[in-house]
């Protein structure tokens, strides 16, 4: 097709009058049918090449996307004159409509077809498919295809095997993240020799901005700086690691008078779809949310992308902050970092790493179900903390099995002839696994903790580099520092226990007891009514531990009562009770005698409970109780590493050996 011809079409079906770096060239590899794979980074218009050559191609499209709850999303959002020739099948079409579809699609009235991967493994899908005679198939995330990358997905390792059956039709790979080691593994995976066209991952209008933030409080501090960084009302993405912060972190912003909500998968269908809604027509412009949010969603004026945890990857990173300024307006990205997060993410990265006995436990269980294995079965005999079907797609890259098309929910799966090297062959591919995943993760920490230029740091990991101090980041042209709004922590009070008595006596609406805590300790985290008291801060001075085993104190004393209010649990002060002592016990010399007669106790409820001895308490505890030589279970309370359980179990006993030396 001629120059002029093409951008007409374009013109004509999506308004524009130029292509974005990159597109012509993949647009006219699709329609010349040469494999090719897309490098382009979120924002630079991947869609529209796939949706152009689709509709100047002579033969229909499938499109292989992740995306199944976006599907309908992403082809009611086509151009007119596309999304009039498009259609999508999943697990949510009934099977009559499904087939009126594909009908729709060998007739001609169709040009693109919506998939996902693990429809490829319905054998009469892949049928049906020849016969239409599908000519082009688009691999959306394809970098998903490597069982190196940072996302791999079982079912794309079939994509190859189904290529073979529809026929062989062209490739287009499209991603987003792909270092040029990447491009060499999804190309070997998929059996291709794809032309690689890569746009720069260089995005100037993002602010990559990285804060060191060693707890929550801090990462909320942070957070709020970063939102009010922004024009009010802009949209914005927060990301968190789990499904409890995300809705801690939304209510804490609410607190503060910012419309926000939050996201994961934990939440009915139609709530995410009306958070998604909301958040697309800017009712709710925050939205805190795990990972995958944000994935497939057209809203190109997000002003911020914050990251509360160190994602996974580099890649990660690069995608998840992608979402932000997709129109091109400058934009804000922030992602904070801290050792304990760092050592998190290293135990996460490498428990996500199975064992070779682990493998050799789904093994057995595929020899066993002859042929037909049930993902569920799989789940119980594995312990479930690991998807069957990444262990079952693990075997099969080591040659041990073979996954073909699936019995309904049922994988079928054929066990290949083992030689006396498998073993060596399971544990090697583990052991790169387990590399592999470190790796990433130590990339990331690294670009954290390095202060070298951000947008240098990506731009070298996949394989570009930038001339100068890129302007657009806290290395190159750092924020000038905010004032702290922490409140300055003043001394301890005498008696922390009457204190926090008086606290709650004097508070308007009752607190539970996290949010006392937070009011205590002058918390961003403490709710508006707490941060109104005169008492916020008050034990500002004391770790967050520390002032909770204080209220547990003065509760098991009965100063403290917990009560139902409203539906909530909240604590009502009762002023006439005794208070415990919670004086400051550091400094105070430990008796070596007392220290020998806790030990020797340990040591006879360790043998009782068979379990080790540290199991029981440990020695900064025994020396802890040595030193403050607590006489009642309210003052035993206060002791750190005496929490409710042991307080229960071991109370009795702890007071009677040291009421006896």
């Amino acid at each position: 097709m001629s120059e002029p011809a093409l951008r007409t079409a374009l013109a004509e079906l999506f308004g524009f009058a130029d292509f974005r770096p990159g597109q012509e060239e993949v647009v006219r590899a699709a329609l010349e049918g040469r494999d090719t794979l897309a490098v382009m980074p979120t924002g630079a218009g991947k869609s529209l090449t796939y949706q152009l050559a689709a509709m100047l191609r002579p033969t229909p499209t499938l499109v292989l996307s992740p995306l199944i709850a976006l599907m309908k999303d992403q082809v009611d959002k086509l151009p007119p004159a596309i999304g009039a020739t498009a259609t999508f099948v999943n697990s949510s079409i009934a099977a009559e409509d499904t087939a009126a579809r594909l009908q729709g699609v060998a007739e001609g009235r169709t040009r693109i077809l919506y998939a996902a991967p693990e429809r490829l493994r319905q054998e009469s899908f892949v049928r049906t498919l020849r016969e239409i005679g599908v000519g082009l198939v688009v691999i959306d995330e394809v970098h998903c295809v490597s069982m190196w990358g940072h996302d791999f997905r079982p079912d794309y390792l079939f994509i190859r095997r189904a290529l073979e059956a529809i026929g062989e039709p062209s490739v287009l790979g499209m991603t987003a993240t792909a270092t040029p080691a990447d491009a060499g593994s999804i190309a070997e995976a998929l059996g291709r020799r794809l032309e690689v066209v890569r746009t720069s991952v260089h995005r100037p209008n993002l602010r990559y901005d990285v804060e060191r933030a060693e707890n929550a409080e801090e990462r909320l501090r942070g957070l709020l700086r970063a939102l009010r960084r922004i024009e009010d009302g802009a949209a914005a993405i927060v990301y968190a690691r789990s499904r409890r912060s995300c809705e801690e972190i939304a209510r804490t912003l609410i607190g503060y008078g910012i419309r926000a909500a939050h996201y994961h998968a934990g939440l009915e269908s139609e709530e995410r779809t009306r958070v998604q809604d909301a958040f697309v027509s800017g009712r709710t412009p925050v939205v805190v949310a795990t990972t995958a949010f944000g994935m497939g969603i057209d809203k190109a004026d997000v002003r911020l992308v914050a990251l509360v945890n160190l994602p996974d990857s580099l890649e990660s990173y690069v995608q998840m902050v992608g979402r932000a300024g997709r129109d091109a307006a400058p934009s804000d990205t922030i992602l904070f970092a801290g050792d304990a997060d760092a050592a998190a993410l290293r135990r996460f990265a490498l428990g996500g790493v199975p064992t070779p006995e682990l493998l050799r436990v789904v093994y057995r269980a595929v020899r066993d179900a002859n042929g037909r294995v049930e993902p569920d079965l799989l789940a119980s005999v594995t312990g479930g903390e690991h998807d069957p079907r990444v262990l079952v797609g693990m075997l099969e890259q080591a040659a041990i099995v073979r996954r073909g098309y699936d019995a309904g929910r049922a994988m079928r799966v054929e066990l290949l002839p083992v030689e006396s090297g498998a073993g060596s062959v399971v544990e090697t591919l583990l052991e790169r696994y387990a590399r592999e995943a470190a790796a990433r993760v130590e990339r990331i920490i690294a670009f954290g903790a390095n202060d070298r230029c951000r947008h240098l740091q990506v731009a070298e990991h996949f394989g570009e580099t930038l001339a100068g101090p890129c302007g657009a980041c806290d290395v190159c042209a750092p924020h000038t520092p905010a004032q702290s709004s922490r409140p300055a922590a003043v001394a301890l009070p005498e008696d922390p226990a009457r204190a926090i008595v008086d606290a709650v006596a004097g508070l308007r609406w009752p607190l539970g007891r996290r949010s006392l805590v937070a009011m205590l300790r002058g918390s961003v985290s403490a709710p508006p009514s707490a941060r109104r008291s005169s008492a916020f801060g008050s034990l500002a001075a004391a770790s967050e531990s520390e002032v909770n085993r204080w209220v547990r104190a003065v509760e098991t004393a009965g100063a403290l009562v917990e009560v139902e209010s409203d539906g909530f649990r909240v604590l009502k002060a009762r002023a006439e009770m005794d208070l415990p002592s919670l004086g400051a016990r550091p400094s105070t010399p430990v008796s070596e005698p007392v220290v020998t007669e806790l030990r020797a106790w340990r040591a006879r409820r360790a043998r009782e409970d068979g379990v080790p001895a540290y199991v029981v308490l440990h020695d900064t505890t025994l020396n802890e109780l040595a030193a403050s030589r607590p006489s009642s279970t309210s003052e035993l309370a206060a002791v750190k590493g005496v929490g409710p359980a042991k307080l229960d179990r071991y109370g009795e006993e702890l007071l009677e050996v040291l009421a006896g030396v």
